[in-house]
């Protein structure tokens, strides 16, 4: 197991799911009040998509809401959200996408991928539409890419709901599917002429479908009026071209997080 932090918001693809799957319930169906959220969050994760080594990651957890729909976070990027009754809408510009062909102590890749390249990260807008419907919350969501747009886009759906809650804790079920198009598959998942001649990996051309199915629960503990923490567990499990390609190591894979936020 490796520990590595790391700023450039690594945990986004590993997490895509879950982050549209709380904004359903949660941040992207409400437009919160005007203050800010400062923390740490530690994730075990693996190291790619597919990959057959976990390690600990870290993240800084910075989140500013300014109380008239826009915000600044390392979460959720510089957007935009507004709500009217059960709907929820969310637009916002963030950083994601970078995988090294080579295991960093401050970034994201494993040695298994040796002679694949480097894939670099760019800005990628997120579009978020939710619906609550009494306690569960639903989402669609994509992520665009826009500065490096050979990584292509995905697209999500998700399902929240509260199965425990009391006056400090609120326990909740998450599901979500990923779909990714044709050049987002071939890039995290296919291998070219030219990278199977450098990395030993058989030629593979992954296309557009559904990427990955993710279940897990996520815990909410209040622990005064400021502080609080929130964890999560979830299992993923690639499907289609994804699971298939002879760069996917394990086709279900564990995740855990955890974060303690202040709030100000």
């Amino acid at each position: 197991m490796r520990f590595s932090l790391n700023f450039n918001l690594k945990l986004a693809p590993l997490f895509a799911t879950l982050c549209a799957v709380g904004a359903a319930g949660h941040a992207a169906a409400q437009a919160a009040p005007e203050g800010t959220l400062v923390g740490i969050g530690i994730g075990y994760v693996p190291e790619y998509a597919g990959a057959d080594d976990n390690h600990f990651v870290g993240v800084p957890i910075v989140d500013h809401s300014f109380g008239n729909g826009f915000f600044a976070s390392t979460r959720r990027g510089l957007g935009y959200q507004t709500a009217a009754g059960g709907f929820g809408l969310s637009a916002a510009l963030t950083y994601g996408g970078k995988r090294d062909e080579h295991k960093r102590n401050f970034g994201a890749g494993s040695d298994d991928l040796r002679g694949m390249g480097n894939v670099s990260g760019g800005a990628l807008a997120l579009l978020t539409a939710t619906y609550k419907v009494g306690t569960i919350g639903l989402s669609l969501s994509t992520a665009q890419a826009l500065s490096r747009r050979e990584n292509g886009s995905t697209y999500t759906i998700g399902a929240s709901t509260p199965f425990y809650t009391s006056a400090t804790d609120q326990l909740s079920f998450n599901a979500a599917a990923v779909y990714g198009d044709n050049k987002h598959a071939q890039t995290y998942y296919g291998v070219t002429a030219a990278q199977s001649a450098r990395s030993g990996y058989g030629s593979y051309r992954a296309e557009r479908g559904f990427e990955n199915i993710n279940v897990g629960v996520s815990w909410n503990h209040a622990i005064d009026a400021r502080w609080s923490v929130t964890s999560a567990a979830s299992a993923t499990r690639l499907v289609g071209d994804a699971a298939d390609s002879p760069l996917t190591k394990r086709k279900t894979t564990p995740m855990v997080t955890t974060g303690l936020v202040y709030k100000f």
